[in-house]
């Protein structure tokens, strides 16, 4: 299993950001992570940085929930307990978040760091 989905779900920006999502249903939790992974595309990469732009960290983490809606398999079974939209919208990913998600995410995979967590690039195959 990936160990991408941990890292992103762990980080301390996006524990707020999967909590706002709780509050979200339908169209408005999809604009949501359209919104936030389009912020975090149109945005430079922060970088290695330890006060990494939280925007960023957003972003990563709504393409992450879009790749798993598209199929990717995920490790965080805790994070999609503590946030049922995750697993309820499994094989229901719109189009329109699958494009900004796999443009980050495969942005992410050339550009991002070496040492990134193992399985974006499953990630990334999911969402193509």
């Amino acid at each position: 299993m990936s160990s991408w989905d941990t890292a992103v779900f762990t980080d301390e920006a996006n524990v707020e950001f999967l909590d706002e999502c709780d509050d979200l249903e339908g169209a408005l939790l999809v604009q949501a992570l359209v919104d936030a992974t389009t912020i975090a595309l149109n945005a430079e990469r922060p970088g290695d940085r330890e006060d990494a732009d939280s925007d960023f960290a957003n972003g990563l983490c709504a393409a992450t929930i879009a790749a798993i809606w598209a199929g990717a398999p995920f490790a965080s079974a805790t994070t999609a307990d503590d946030h049922p939209y995750i697993r309820e919208g499994i094989g229901q990913c719109p189009d329109s978040l699958q494009e900004v998600a796999l443009q980050l995410l495969d942005r992410e995979l050339e550009d991002g760091p070496e040492d990134a967590p193992d399985g974006l690039e499953t990630f990334v195959e999911a969402l193509s």
